[in-house]
């Protein structure tokens, strides 16, 4: 039975659940967990294989469906039981606009109680599993990699962020693989290889990970080949070759159902039957086991290095410049002029723009600034996106926040005269959103990931900011990453929750490093003699834990606006 609701209501589909099971005669009993899946493209593939895995597995399936540029916000709902959700039962949320802000509690209030929770992200996988504002409540959070735009760069961003639960569907492909290899190796005499080799495709990530695999069990380097040229147009592993004194062992597939196993002294090969597994039996398998996969992520972690060194974020990139004006409004009308020029010039070659605003004195001067040199620019304000690097965890109207300090001067002016629609401006969450700290800081980065902020996590090649604007501090602090300050060392998630900041108020919301060094542009703003000494040292080399100011810079520029005290380091 299918029933579809428009408009509705978290509550209203809860209650319209529990009518259609009344009707049918079910209950929730025999469901072991709640599947949640974030669907961003065709919903009906891994539709089938929840229903497929919900014979072995009854569950709550909830489908995510989101679409953020819609016109109109809302939520319409989708559900399924009996014969068309197989064993468990199924809702599809298509969530429209701003609904997306508040997808934790519109899921919250469907979870079965006292059932593990499962997210799976088909697609299109987010920069770091568990801080994702849904992901951050299971137990387990399921990715596929392949099934990415780039799979080898979404890999790598999933080691810088992942934690014990993760698991991805590019490792899952391996475990008959491994099996097989497993027992292969096993056949005595055992020895251990002078050489691996893995055939395959570069670029997919089943491929690394099997030659990680092997690296990190057996401690020899595992060199990975283009497929022959005679060979089938296969995807993933093609063959596993273990060089051993005695000979080699070699594991081929030859079609779609076999492999063929070669071992030292047999050269005959005996055919193995290993079909390619298919979406059902994959999540058929994640859903069978719960508890974390931890040689995933050991393997993770010995097939991508991860940047300890936060510099690295900033190194390679143009030496700074600087820009000296008399006074602080006289920097604020030059960093307004040349963003706006800069964001005129990423929409004529993009089809968004993204800027980052600041707080501070020169920051917000900057702010009040910006709707004039915008509209002298030509920048359309229905295409640009406003983002905060930082913002005080106060209440929503409290003088302490950023974005109150700009609400009048940029934010009125550019929704009433200049066409910026109310789902650009991005403000970072106050307690009055019902979140705490890092919930609150997970749910930015996921804005950002849905926007496609994750750029950072796949690339030091591109950005996705086209101006960051920073405010730096007498200690040189820039958004809230402090001098030796812990929170400066968390880089595997987009936003972070700073308690104990050495500035007032304690808690605050930042961007990281990554993504505060995924820009085009930067622009520091600084005016006043009490931070000559910042300036200066931020003009030495790139050293973020004690001088924050020095690590950041913008692919294309990076600029420091400065007023003549500023520009004069103390003697």
């Amino acid at each position: 039975m299918i029933t579809t609701l428009t408009d509705t209501t978290a509550s209203a589909i809860d209650k319209q659940m529990i009518e259609m099971r009344e009707t049918f005669g079910e209950n929730t009993i025999g469901r072991v967990l709640t599947l949640i899946i974030i669907a961003t493209g065709d919903i009906e593939e891994p539709l089938e294989a929840a229903v497929a895995a919900s014979h072995e597995h009854p569950a709550r399936v909830i489908v995510v469906d989101a679409e953020p540029e819609a016109e109109n916000s809302g939520l319409d709902a989708e559900i399924r039981v009996g014969r068309d959700a197989g064993a468990g039962e199924i809702v599809i949320l298509r969530a429209r606009g701003d609904v997306l802000w508040s997808l934790d509690t519109l899921v919250m209030a469907l979870l079965l109680p006292d059932a593990p929770i499962v997210t799976w992200w088909p697609e299109n996988a987010p920069s770091s599993p568990v801080h994702d504002v849904l992901g951050s409540m299971s137990q387990r959070r399921i990715t596929d990699s392949a099934a990415c735009s780039d799979p080898l760069g979404t890999l790598k961003r999933l080691r810088r962020g992942y934690a014990s639960g993760d698991s991805d569907f590019a490792w899952a492909r391996l475990t008959r693989w491994r099996g097989l290899v497993a027992s292969a190796y096993e056949v005595p005499p055992i020895s251990t290889p002078t050489k691996v080799q893995v055939s395959g495709s570069a670029e997919n990530p089943s491929v690394a990970l099997m030659a990680g695999w092997l690296e990190h069990s057996l401690g020899v380097e595992a060199e990975v080949l283009p497929p022959l040229e005679h060979d089938a147009d296969f995807a993933g592993v093609h063959s596993v070759r273990l060089v051993r004194e005695d000979g080699t062992i070699e594991l081929t597939r030859v079609d779609d159902d076999s492999i063929v196993m070669k071992l030292p002294g047999d050269d005959t090969g005996q055919h193995v039957t290993m079909p390619r597994r298919t979406l059902p039996e994959l999540i058929t398998e994640e859903l069978r086991r719960l508890d974390p996969d931890e040689v995933y992520g050991e393997v993770l972690a010995s097939t991508y290095s991860s940047i300890e060194d936060a510099a690295t974020f900033a190194t390679g990139k143009p030496e700074p410049r600087d820009v000296v004006e008399p006074d602080a409004e006289a920097v604020a009308a030059a960093a307004a002029s040349a963003t706006a020029a800069q964001l005129a010039a990423a929409q004529s070659e993009r089809t968004l723009a993204h800027l980052v605003l600041t707080g501070g004195t020169v920051g917000t001067l900057t702010a009040a600034a910006l709707p004039e040199a915008l509209v002298a620019a030509g920048v359309d304000c229905s295409r640009l996106h406003l983002w905060w690097g930082d913002e005080r965890y106060v209440d929503a109207d409290s003088s302490d926040r950023n974005e109150v300090g700009v609400r009048d001067a940029l934010l009125a002016p550019l929704r009433e005269t200049a066409d910026l629609p109310a789902r650009n401006i991005h403000v970072m969450p106050s307690p009055a959103d019902g979140m705490s700290l890092d919930d609150a800081a997970a749910w930015y980065g996921q804005q950002l990931d849905q926007m496609g902020g994750d750029e950072p996590f796949r690339t030091r090649g591109r950005a996705f900011f086209d101006v960051v604007l920073l405010g730096v501090g007498p200690d040189g602090h820039v958004a809230s990453l402090f001098p030796e300050h812990p929170g400066q060392r968390l880089v595997s998630t987009s936003a972070i929750g700073v308690t104990e900041s050495p500035k007032p108020p304690a808690e605050r919301i930042s961007l990281t490093w990554p993504v505060l060094n995924s820009s085009r542009h930067v622009a520091l703003l600084v005016a006043g003699a009490e931070k000559a000494d910042a300036v200066r040292a931020g003009h030495g080399e790139i050293d973020p834990w004690a001088v924050p100011a020095s690590a950041v810079r913008g692919l294309e520029s990076t600029t420091w606006y400065l007023d003549e005290t500023a520009a004069q380091p103390k003697g």
